[in-house]
């Protein structure tokens, strides 16, 4: 999601489930810290878990999790939404033409190499390599090799999933039909939609000064406030949503 990330995932045990946390969020942070040249902790607070045991419980887990950007207005159905990666279950290129090598550009041929170099390898993808190798790409090939790499680092159980079901269909069907609950994970819900920070996205995007969201984020807070200010009056996004897209603690008065 824009402002947090939902993860299921099947532990032993709470410690497993903390380390696990803690290696990818630290990873994470890492990696967006250098990219936004910025120094501390990336994420606002702990992680909350709610621990799951049973078919019914592990079932509604699923619906909520996938659900997730439906309720925030981002598509209309699950397997619509890009990054929970459910359309990827059985197809390889759901966003983007069939990749074709033959016909490849030459920068295309170099980045898919280099994606199936590192994942041949187990090696992690960041966001400089990322950054580096889509350079040179037109926006059609961006999307082909998005839909490349989420398909050939893709690690969800897609088999595991099933087995609450009858197969992939009856799954989305439940998906449908059920939004799901997790009323025993504390975390602050709010009733907006997440359409605006694609709003405020685009703004920043047709603001010449600024190439992309990492030039934003390099700025120091009192040119953020600024910002902030015009991202109000633009969009009419909430003082906390601008917080967040800006990475701000929070947004003085004018």
């Amino acid at each position: 999601m824009y402002d947090h990330i939902h993860v299921l995932v099947a532990a032993p045990s709470k410690k497993d489930l903390s380390a696990f946390v803690q290696e990818y969020t630290c990873r994470f942070s890492r990696q967006r810290n250098v990219q936004y040249q910025r120094k501390g902790s990336f994420f606002q607070r702990r992680f909350g878990s709610a621990p799951k045991s049973g078919e019914k419980k592990a079932r509604t887990a699923i619906a909520y999790l996938y659900n997730n950007p439906v309720e925030k207005k981002l598509c209309k159905k699950a397997e619509d939404y890009q990054w929970d990666f459910l359309t990827y279950a059985n197809n390889s290129h759901p966003f983007s033409q069939p990749l074709k090598l033959n016909g490849a550009s030459r920068p295309m041929r170099r980045a898919v190499a280099e994606i199936k170099s590192l994942r041949a390898t187990d090696t992690p993808l960041n966001y400089a390599t990322i950054e580096r190798i889509i350079k040179d790409l037109s926006p059609s090939e961006i999307k082909q090799l998005t839909d490349y790499t989420v398909s050939s680092f893709n690690c969800i159980d897609y088999q595991g999933l099933e087995e609450y079901y009858e197969n992939l269909k009856t799954m989305l069907t439940a998906i449908h039909s059920n939004t799901g609950s997790e009323y025993d994970l504390k975390e602050k819900v709010t009733p907006d939609s997440d359409t605006i920070f694609k709003k405020m996205l685009s703004v920043i995007r047709k603001m010449t000064s600024f190439p992309d969201m990492t030039a934003v984020l390099s700025l120091p807070d009192s040119e953020k406030q600024r910002l902030a200010w015009i991202l109000s009056a633009e969009t009419g996004a909430s003082p906390r949503q601008i917080a967040k897209f800006l990475h701000l603690s929070s947004i003085s008065e004018r």
